[in-house]
């Protein structure tokens, strides 16, 4: 399998990238803040992937973008994060594939976080993973027989409407932060995750309708950080609005951390060349 290949996660606050020498492993990864401009951003992401290639040139690289992408996938369409909106409508693709002349491959970050969690993570030898992640908003994916499920205009779970509210508006980070005034890993008050985890259970109730998985994965910081939403609570939920089947869906929260987005990125990567 030829190498190396480039991989990266940006997000709203902070930027993570990593090589890949054959694509079975991260060899090694760094983590930078994300600047608000885009250029800056562009020449860090090229700066530390020099670091990382040692004059190397990659043979792909693949990203994981935190947003919104068009649909030819060549630029974030709409950043959510007031502070970065000098990255919307900018030439992303084009201007790292000028920069490291090699193919580039952008995907949604939940997308690249749900391949790595079906092929190497807690979805590993099941053959449709459902993933959401739970952190800043919600975000998720379907991945049958290790390949993510195609689409129009993206996967926004979050965008969902429960009782006319998006369900990150009721469940992620911000939401917590808007409601109990603290950040999210000082909510102590179990009581209160648990009423969160019964309405994230709305939400994946239709998932699971539409989506019909063998294993539903949880990944991101509401669900894997500290003061976490009760899973257990979120399964008991759902045995009792989805009495009309046989059995749940597997329910596990992923396996891979932060560095979710990075491996389904390494994994897709080879097959970009």
């Amino acid at each position: 399998m030829a190498g190396p290949f480039l991989l990266f996660d940006l997000g709203g606050t902070k930027m993570r990238a990593a090589l890949s020498r054959d694509g079975s492993t991260l060899d090694e990864v760094r983590s930078t803040p994300t600047p608000p401009s885009f250029a800056e951003g562009v020449e860090g992401i090229e700066r530390v992937a020099r670091e990382l290639l040692g004059g190397n040139t990659p043979t792909a690289v693949v990203g994981g973008i935190g947003w919104v992408l068009d649909k030819s996938r060549s630029h974030i369409f709409r950043s959510t994060k007031a502070n970065l909106v000098d990255w919307n409508d900018k030439p992303l693709r084009e201007e790292l594939q000028r920069r490291f002349n090699a193919p580039v491959s952008l995907e949604n970050d939940s997308v690249l976080a749900a391949l790595g969690e079906a092929v190497g993570g807690a979805g590993k030898g099941h053959d449709i993973v459902a993933y959401y992640t739970v952190s800043t908003g919600v975000g998720g994916a379907r991945v049958v027989h290790g390949a993510p499920d195609l689409y129009a205009g993206g996967f926004e779970p979050g965008k969902q409407l429960i009782d006319e509210h998006n369900l990150e508006e009721l469940v992620s980070g911000t939401a917590v932060q808007k409601k109990f005034g603290v950040h999210p890993k000082d909510l102590a008050d179990l009581g209160a995750r648990s009423e969160l985890a019964k309405i994230l259970a709305r939400g994946v109730h239709n998932a699971i309708v539409h989506w019909s998985p063998d294993i539903f994965v949880f990944g991101g910081s509401m669900m894997i950080g500290v003061n976490p939403l009760p899973l257990d609570v979120v399964e008991a939920t759902l045995r009792t609005s989805l009495t009309f089947y046989p059995q749940l869906p597997v329910i596990s929260l992923a396996a891979l951390g932060d560095d979710g987005v990075l491996h389904g990125a390494r994994i897709l990567a080879p097959k970009i060349i």
